[in-house]
């Protein structure tokens, strides 16, 4: 594991690592430590991943650490995470449609009982 990346990819990123700290809610401090010994909890480590957006295995695998130098951080951060999975953000827009469907035939239920 090599959390070292965490510090690299923190120097391209608004407000470094303090910044990524307060992002995950972990103090700065220990966010140091974790990355000075090299060693940190899984979900933190996920949550770093996300936050930065980043494949978690970037942190493990060889192949996939050339990648932390060409991370545009300022371009990625405007990128959603969910913008490359179009079946999941049809299956939203379709649970937003069946609670405004289910919001109107309410609205008609409550006006025909006042008028009564």
């Amino acid at each position: 594991m090599n959390l070292g990346l965490i510090r690299n990819l923190c120097e391209k990123r608004a407000g470094g690592m303090r910044q990524l700290a307060s992002d995950i809610g972990m103090s700065e401090a220990n966010l140091h430590r974790c990355v000075n010994n090299n060693k940190i909890q899984a979900a933190d480590l996920e949550q770093i991943a996300l936050t930065l957006r980043v494949d978690i295995r970037i942190f493990f695998d060889d192949e996939v650490k050339a990648l932390a130098n060409n991370i545009d951080t300022q371009a990625s951060a405007k990128v959603p995470i969910i913008d490359g999975n179009r079946e999941l953000i049809e299956l939203c827009k379709s649970l937003v449609a069946n609670y405004q469907q289910r919001d109107d035939v309410m609205n008609k239920l409550v006006s025909m009982v006042k008028g009564l």
